[in-house]
């Protein structure tokens, strides 16, 4: 059996919500999470070059970079664009 790569990917907190929003932050090239924990959510945006292989390679855990921590998170739930197969939103919580 191989063994899960591990990939740090870098995040950072937004302080505004909604589809204006999530829109501006897709068309800068990053992707929009929510990283549940406890029955709190962060709103996030994650810096989209290792998502897909953390998802993919990773076993779907990988470590998550933001406010000067690293910790361990695990995908939820991946939401991806039907034609482009580009990550549209990602749903993350602590593993």
């Amino acid at each position: 059996m191989s063994e899960l790569k591990k990939f740090v990917i870098k995040g950072t907190l937004r302080s505004k919500t909604g589809k204006t929003q999530t829109r501006k932050i897709r068309a800068a090239g990053a992707v929009p999470a929510v990283l549940n924990h406890a029955g709190k959510s962060q709103v996030l945006e994650l810096d989209p070059k290792y998502l897909s292989k953390a998802w993919k390679e990773g076993g779907k855990q990988f470590d998550l970079e933001f406010n000067g921590q690293t910790k361990t998170v695990k995908i939820t739930e991946l939401q991806i664009h039907s034609v482009n197969r580009t990550p549209l939103h990602v749903d993350l919580t602590y593993a």
